[in-house]
């Protein structure tokens, strides 16, 4: 039940109805990793408490911080192609570890809670996507102006 309670606390997961979060938590791992880890990105990861910090690989892009409460990984838990960029936690982090294939397993004679489940996920990432191009656009906005 805890597992559940942490995931209604994720923007990803919030609207999702407890049997198919059920499932989530029964395939979802818990791992602590210590300041200074990197995080192999092959998985949907929950942030339970904790920062980590999100550089790309090409360098052009500014860091990203994700703390408790928040996601990372979708991308690679979607599609599985790698990263791009390392994620490394800043302090000691608690995470919620969703393996693709553990969780398609689970799912794989309960097609409506996946249905839900990666519904929510492409609703998440879509607000992202959003919020990038919005970024961008000021972005242009504020080179256009003298």
């Amino acid at each position: 039940m805890d597992t559940i309670r942490a995931l209604k606390q994720v923007m990803t997961f919030k609207d999702v109805a407890d049997p198919a979060l059920q499932i989530v938590a029964r395939a979802a791992e818990e791992v602590t990793i210590r300041a200074g880890q990197t995080v192999v990105m092959n998985a949907l990861y929950v942030i339970r408490n904790g920062t980590v910090r999100a550089v790309s690989d090409d360098g052009g892009s500014p860091a990203v911080l994700f703390g408790a409460g928040e996601t990372f990984g979708e991308a690679q838990f979607i599609d599985g192609e790698p990263a791009g960029g390392t994620v490394t936690a800043l302090e000691r982090v608690h995470l919620l570890v969703i393996r693709s294939g553990t969780l398609a397993d689970a799912l794989a004679s309960h097609p409506e809670a996946g249905y839900e489940l990666y519904r929510a996920i492409a609703r998440s990432l879509a607000g992202r996507l959003r919020r990038v191009f919005g970024m961008l656009a000021f972005a242009r906005e504020r080179e256009d102006q003298p």
